[in-house]
C-alpha cells in the first residue's frame, strides 16, 4: 500500500474509532484529537480520556492503548494510580513485550508477558515493566511534564536535552523541549545545545513551535539570536516561517537580528504571509532606516497583489521622512503597484507623514501621474494642494500632474484645489 493510500487508512479508521467511542460509551463532548505523521511511522488518537498509540520505525514497533486518566509516581517510572486501563506492547529484535495497568483497589496491579507468556513477579520483572512504560512515555510524549521534572531534578538540563537526542518522533520531541523552557531557566551554553538539537525536528509545524518555546519561555542573548533564526531558516511552510517571524518580532532586537529576520522574511512567496511579516518587522522600535530599506526593496519586489502592498507601505510611510533610502525604497515599492485605487490611498497615507523632505515631496507628487483614473489622480493631489502654495518647484510638479489627468472635470478640480485654475 503507498503511503497516500496508508495515510488515507488510517484517518479513515481513527474517524471510525472515535465514532464507535461515542456511540458505546456516549462521550458526545469528548473532543477527538487525531495526530498523525506517516513520514515518521507515529499514529495517536486521542477521544476524551481514550487513546491509543503506535510507532513503528527501524525494526521498533511500541503500540499502547488507555482507557481513563493515569498519574506516574514520584520518580516517573511507574504508574501510581489509574482510572481504567494501559496497555503497553514493544515488539523488538522479534521479541514481543507486554505490560497490562489495571486498578486494584486504591493500588494498581500490572502484569508482564513476553511473547504472550505471563511473566512471574519479581526484581526483573519490575525492572522490564518500568523500561516499557518509559519507552510508551518517551515514544508519545505522555506524561512529559512530570519526565521532565524527574529528569532536571535527576540530571539537569543536560539529561533532559540528552533525552531530546534520543526520542524517536518530532511530537514527542516537541512536548520534551516546550517543558524544558518552561522549568528551567537555561544558560547561553545550554541554549545552544538545545538550539543544535533542533536540527532533529523535520516537521515544519513542531519546528516552529519549539522555536516559539524557546523564544517564549528563555532569554536569548544577542549572540544566539542569529543561531535562532538560523535553525529557523530550515522552516518551509510560509505559515509556519511567517508566525515565527512575528514572535521574533515582538522581541527587543538589535539591527544584526533584524536584518538576519528580513533575511528570513525573503523566503516567503505567499503575498499574505509576506505582508503579515513585514508589518510585524515594522512595529519594531528598533528598526534602522537601512532595514527598513531593505524590506520595502523586498516587498517591492515579491508582493504581486496591490492590496497587501499597499497595507505594507501604509505601515513604512513614516520613514520616508528618516531618511533619503528608505524614502526612494518606498517610491519604488510604490511603482509596483498598479491598481489606480490602491496607488491613491497609498499616497494619500504618505501625504500625512510629518517632516518630509522636499526631494520626497516632489517624488510622491510625481508619483501620482502613474494613476491613470482621472478621479484618483485628482484625488491623491489634492492630499498635497497644502504643501504646494509657497514653493515653485512643488507647484511646478503638481501643475505638471493634474494638467496630465484627461478628465476635465477632475483637471479642473485638481487645479483648483492648490489654487492654480486661473
Amino acid at each position: 500500500m503507498n503511503r497516500l493510500s496508508t495515510l488515507g487508512a488510517l484517518i479513515i479508521g481513527a474517524i471510525i474509532l472515535a465514532a464507535v467511542y461515542a456511540s458505546a460509551f456516549g462521550d458526545s463532548d469528548g473532543g477527538v484529537k487525531i495526530e498523525i505523521n506517516d513520514d515518521e511511522g507515529v499514529r495517536q488518537v486521542v477521544h476524551g480520556d481514550r487513546g491509543s498509540f503506535a510507532l513503528k520505525q527501524d525494526g521498533l514497533d511500541i503500540e499502547a492503548s488507555w482507557r481513563g486518566d493515569y498519574e506516574l509516581n514520584d520518580a516517573g517510572d511507574a504508574i501510581s494510580s489509574l482510572e481504567h486501563k494501559l496497555e503497553i506492547t514493544r515488539d523488538r529484535d522479534g521479541v514481543e513485550e507486554r505490560v497490562v495497568f489495571e486498578p486494584e483497589g486504591d493500588d494498581v496491579s500490572s502484569v508482564y508477558y513476553i511473547d504472550g507468556d505471563k511473566q512471574d513477579e519479581n526484581t526483573e520483572t519490575e525492572t522490564a515493566k518500568k523500561k516499557l512504560l518509559i519507552a510508551f512515555l518517551e515514544a508519545s510524549g505522555a506524561k512529559a511534564e512530570e519526565r521532565v521534572d524527574v529528569l532536571l531534578k535527576e540530571g539537569g538540563p543536560a539529561a533532559v536535552l540528552d533525552k531530546i537526542n534520543n526520542i524517536y518522533s518530532d511530537h514527542s520531541r516537541l512536548r520534551y523541549i516546550t517543558e524544558l523552557t518552561k522549568q528551567a531557566d537555561l544558560d547561553d551554553d545550554e541554549i545552544q545545545a538545545l538550539l543544535k538539537s533542533l536540527k532533529n525536528i523535520e516537521g515544519d509545524h513542531d519546528l516552529r513551535v519549539a522555536l516559539d518555546a524557546v523564544l517564549q519561555n528563555e532569554t536569548l542573548s544577542t549572540d544566539k539570536m542569529p543561531m535562532f533564526l538560523d535553525a529557523a531558516s530550515r522552516i518551509e511552510s510560509d505559515y509556519d516561517l511567517r508566525r515565527l517571524i512575528e514572535s521574533v518580532a515582538e522581541r527587543d532586537l538589535n539591527d544584526d537580528a533584524i536584518t538576519l529576520a528580513i533575511g528570513l522574511m525573503e523566503r516567503l512567496e505567499s503575498d499574505h504571509d509576506l505582508r503579515r511579516a513585514s508589518e510585524a518587522l515594522l512595529g519594531q522600535d528598533n528598526i534602522t532606516p537601512r532595514a527598513a530599506a531593505r524590506l520595502l526593496e523586498t516587498i517591492g519586489d515579491r508582493i504581486d497583489s496591490d492590496h497587501d502592498l499597499r497595507l505594507v507601505l501604509s505601515d513604512a510611510a513614516p520613514f520616508l521622512a528618516k531618511d533619503d533610502a528608505a524614502a526612494t525604497a518606498w517610491i519604488g515599492a510604490f511603482n509596483a503597484l498598479d491598481s489606480d485605487h490602491d496607488q491613491r490611498l497609498t499616497l494619500e497615507e504618505a501625504s500625512g507623514v510629518k517632516g518630509l523632505s522636499q526631494e520626497t515631496k516632489l517624488a510622491l507628487i510625481a508619483a501620482s501621474e502613474k494613476i491613470d483614473s482621472g478621479h484618483d489622480r485628482r484625488l491623491a493631489l489634492e492630499a498635497f494642494s497644502d504643501m504646494v502654495e509657497d514653493n515653485d518647484a512643488l507647484r511646478a510638479a503638481y501643475e505638471k500632474a493634474a494638467k496630465g489627468i484627461r478628465s476635465e472635470k477632475d483637471r479642473e478640480g485638481a487645479l483648483e484645489a492648490a489654487g492654480l485654475n486661473d
